[in-house]
């Protein structure tokens, strides 16, 4: 048990770097924790915790049978490797996605099913754990015997509970893409779309569909595809081409930038000294989680030489 929820939960490791820089996160964040790289890592250290515990610490149980500890470090090293193997397959179905295959591949997946934190999946979590203690407490106050291990069949249906939503998710996702991309968004016809939950609404859906002028911000309620309206989108002008735009998105920190966004959106500002070009992912905006969104500032001068770049905080940017 102690190892599985190690294994789990170590993952998430990489969230300390947004304590550092934005290049930091930007670096740390879904790659080398949440990779297959990382699982095999965190498997060749978890599982030894409770064997070393089980031999070392006095007062623990001892065998002398090599079959035994065998299946004891099998047990620790399959409980590790679920746990630590659900966790990146549910972060790979939200939206900020995971470099599965790093260090040989830094494409990022992200399906977009799910929230980063979704209620519906912890309340069927809860109330698989709670029901079934409830029970145990009425069972116990009559004498019943418990003819399973306690717990094994509430965590089996939140499993299965847990996997049907995940599939239903999925199956909204695909027909709110479906319905986007079949339409013309202010006679232009759609060259990719994209959605994200709402997070309590299960039927609601935060799209965004690029066109050849703009990218298109509009809800879609999935439950009512006859009253989608495309023309009703908010629509977010691209930049005209530039020579100061070029520059701007040949930079370093443009490249790191741009390799993650999943829909980037420039923007252009004329100063005395030149251009300030400003890149960032609608894909926070539109999914609701611009807590940790960065965005990379470019300065240009007049000749379209680059002044400055640099990856930062996209909530400091309106200080």
């Amino acid at each position: 048990m102690a190892a599985a929820v190690l294994a789990g939960c170590a993952a998430d490791v990489d969230w300390l770097s947004q304590y550092f820089r934005p290049a930091t996160f930007l670096a740390w964040r879904g790659t080398y924790a949440h990779s297959l790289f990382g699982i095999f890592f965190f498997l060749a250290v978890i599982p030894s915790v409770p064997i070393a515990r089980y031999y070392l610490v006095p007062g623990s149980r001892r065998v002398d049978s090599r079959h035994a500890a065998a299946r004891f470090w099998a047990v620790a090293l399959g409980a590790s490797f679920c746990a630590a193997l659900l966790h990146i397959a549910m972060d790979a179905c939200e939206s900020n996605g995971v470099a599965l295959f790093w260090p040989f591949s830094p494409k990022r997946f992200a399906a977009d099913w799910l929230p980063s934190i979704d209620p519906w999946i912890l309340t069927i979590l809860i109330a698989c754990i709670a029901l079934p203690e409830l029970l145990h407490l009425v069972g116990s106050e009559i004498g019943a015997k418990a003819k399973k291990p306690r717990g094994q069949t509430g965590a089996i249906i939140g499993l299965v509970l847990a996997l049907v939503y995940v599939g239903a998710r999925a199956t909204l996702h695909s027909n709110v893409l479906a319905l986007m991309e079949s339409r013309t968004f202010h006679t232009e016809t759609p060259r990719r779309a994209s959605a994200f939950p709402e997070t309590l609404a299960l039927l609601t859906w935060h799209g965004i569909v690029e066109t050849e002028s703009a990218l298109n911000e509009i809800d879609v309620n999935a439950a009512a595809p006859d009253t989608f309206d495309p023309e009703s989108s908010l629509r977010l002008f691209k930049p005209e081409p530039s020579p100061a735009l070029d520059a701007a998105r040949s930079t370093v920190a443009a490249k790191r930038f741009l390799a993650i966004a999943q829909i980037p959106k420039a923007s252009l500002e004329k100063t005395e000294a030149g251009y300030v070009v400003v890149l960032r992912d609608l894909r926070y905006a539109v999914a609701g989680e611009t807590q940790n969104e960065i965005a990379a500032i470019i300065e240009v001068d007049a000749n379209n030489k680059v002044t400055s770049q640099e990856l930062v905080w996209a909530r400091d940017l309106h200080r």
